[in-house]
């Protein structure tokens, strides 16, 4: 009888254990996504997009707005406003208004890997404008803006189709002597939905410029590998072959897909801080606007070319852009410093370099197949 009595005492514990995570979840405002703009008299004006985990509401989704002078205290003062502990558990999106990162008021991630429920793999993102405009976006397709977000970003971060930018990747390069930092900047539509339409360029922690999407492709192939993936290229060329496209004399479109490709930077001058580019790309060519005859060997061998030459000539004027704001985002700092033995380089040091350094670009393009009907 007295094993019988324990052996219930035990159960009884089992299942009083079971029922007590329920109750605390209950309890819980779940924090999937923040935006930061500035706020009034130095304040941050914080925007949270709370998740319920509650059967009996019926809106799972809250957004709750709070102004602070730290980020810690943001959450705080929304504690405030809801019946429910707020927690950072499952943050996975902050988005920065485009006021935030003008005055160089980064340091917000940094504050955040001190909490160790925050994952290093949350994402970093800007929006032109206010972060709050973003985040209050009501769909009747985006039930959840925060969730919708987070997988908008997963998603384009895995096909390539905008660079990676977590937690852990934006503080690396921050702290990366000789390299630059990026962020996408993701903005409303016209149809209510959200879009990918460039990324920020910073100088240390201040955003210095943008880059539209075509320039963010180019981006792409100098700093990471395509294993897949697709760009519409307009060749402009004196070749007869290659006139009469549907965007006006001497421009044709290419439009590639399946792309594949590898880039390699290399110091040929430390003196004069001289570097040698080399990309080699491979793709399927699916359409091209000109009457050109692909079946032919030599046709094909006139739009590789030519393609090569457009592709080195948009990513001569990303590189002269990026040195007009003083952005080394191609890590050309990093690879001189890792070249050079004893340099000490600092990021003042590579600032004075960096504007006046000299990159020599050589792309190698090849159609490995074509999807036109020949």
């Amino acid at each position: 009888m007295k094993k019988m009595e324990w052996v219930c005492i035990f159960l009884s514990i089992l299942l009083i254990c079971g029922c007590a995570e329920p109750k605390v979840l209950d309890r819980l405002g779940l924090i999937t996504t923040v935006g930061y703009d500035l706020g009034k008299n130095g304040f941050i004006l914080g925007t949270l997009v709370e998740l319920k985990i509650d059967p009996n509401t019926p809106k799972d989704v809250v957004i709750v707005e709070s102004e602070a002078q730290s980020v810690r205290g943001i959450v705080t003062s929304a504690n405030k406003k809801t019946s429910r502990r707020l927690t950072s558990g499952q943050l996975r999106v902050i988005i920065y208004g485009e006021d935030m990162l003008k005055q160089g008021k980064t340091k917000i991630a940094q504050t955040l890997t001190s909490d160790p429920t925050i994952s290093d793999m949350t994402f970093l993102a800007m929006t032109d404008g206010k972060a709050r405009d973003l985040l209050h976006l009501k769909s009747e397709h985006i039930p959840d803006i925060g969730i919708h977000i987070f997988r908008f970003m997963e998603q384009n971060t895995k096909i390539k189709t905008m660079p990676s930018s977590t937690m852990q990747e934006v503080l690396h390069t921050h702290y990366t002597v000789g390299k630059e930092p990026v962020m996408p900047i993701i903005n409303k539509n016209d149809n209510k939905g959200i879009v990918f339409s460039g990324v920020a360029i910073f100088k240390g922690a201040k955003l210095v410029g943008k880059i539209n999407t075509d320039q963010s492709f180019y981006l792409g192939l100098i700093n990471d590998k395509y294993k897949s993936g697709s760009k519409d290229v307009v060749i402009r060329s004196d070749s007869p072959k290659l006139k009469g496209g549907h965007l006006g004399s001497h421009k044709t479109v290419a439009a590639l897909d399946s792309i594949q490709s590898s880039s390699n930077i290399k110091l040929i001058n430390k003196e004069k801080p001289e570097f040698a580019l080399n990309l080699k790309l491979s793709a399927r060519l699916l359409e091209i606007t000109s009457p050109i005859d692909v079946g032919n060997p030599q046709n094909m061998k006139l739009i590789e070319k030519e393609i090569g030459k457009s592709m080195k000539k948009d990513i001569e004027n990303l590189i002269a852009y990026c040195q007009s704001k003083n952005s080394d985002v191609f890590g050309l700092g990093d690879t001189y410093k890792r070249t050079v033995r004893h340099s000490n380089l600092t990021d003042e040091k590579w600032y004075k370099m960096y504007k006046d350094a000299k990159v020599n670009i050589n792309v190698d393009f090849t159609v490995k197949r074509t999807g036109l009907n020949e």
